[in-house]
């Protein structure tokens, strides 16, 4: 069935009226009929059952036949801390990781950071970050967007880690705890990466100050781009399947 995210400002009583980018994307690509069944969601957890009244290019027109909560979030919010790669691969780190259940996603410039853009360039860069986010979400059926949060040094992200939340630290040096043996439930899991060179040894003792967990991802040391997808692929295993 299709699915769309909408703005709640698009609700109005019973109906909900999409304009813009959206219903072209349904009038004209999904094609989408009178009378047709779809789902709106409002990005916050809420599904939408919908019959469309009416479509086109200008004003998609539906009519609601009940909400829901949304079944494909997961029972844990992942927070990913991830220091920024070169290139394009950010990019490939926000899309999968929505796809795989992130719940926010913060670049971090650590001490190793090849790529450092500066404010302005990276305040560009979050609003594509954040449009990446949005289309990921629409197309795995996320219930909510997950959130492409401002740039932060090291010292900051590590201040901005939630009360009470799991922290994993995860670190190329690191031989004697594995990711299997520090996971645990919680309502917060936080997980951050460090860039091509990896973390420094000042930041793996900042990281263990903060209450941050070392832990390893195996006998291989993966990209940078990779380590995110696999910790929370093991998130996926151990909670939700």
């Amino acid at each position: 069935m299709t699915r769309i995210f909408i703005k709640k400002e698009d609700i109005t009583g019973d109906r909900i009226t999409v304009t813009g980018a959206d219903s072209v994307h349904l009038a004209s690509a999904l094609r989408v009929r009178t009378d047709e069944k779809i789902v709106c969601c409002d990005g916050e957890g809420t599904d939408y059952l919908c019959t469309v009244i009416s479509a086109s290019p200008k004003e998609t027109v539906l009519q609601t036949d009940g909400r829901i909560p949304s079944s494909s979030e997961p029972p844990y919010r992942v927070r990913l801390y991830q220091s920024l790669p070169k290139g394009d691969k950010f990019e490939l780190v926000i899309q999968k990781a929505v796809e795989l259940g992130v719940y926010s996603v913060t670049p971090v410039l650590s001490e190793r950071c090849i790529s450092r853009p500066d404010a302005a360039a990276l305040e560009k860069k979050r609003q594509r970050w954040q449009s990446i986010s949005r289309e990921a979400a629409q197309q795995s059926g996320r219930g909510v967007i997950p959130r492409i949060c401002p740039a932060q040094t090291f010292s900051s992200a590590l201040k901005d880690l939630p009360e009470g939340s799991l922290r994993l630290f995860c670190y190329e040096e690191e031989k004697e705890r594995s990711i299997r043996s520090a996971l645990e439930r919680a309502d917060d899991i936080c997980v951050l990466i460090g860039p091509e060179g990896g973390y420094s040894p000042s930041e793996a003792n900042a990281a263990a100050n903060a209450g941050c967990r070392p832990v390893s991802l195996g006998r291989r040391i993966l990209r940078t781009e990779t380590a995110p997808l696999f910790v929370l692929s093991s998130l996926i295993y151990e909670f939700e399947l």
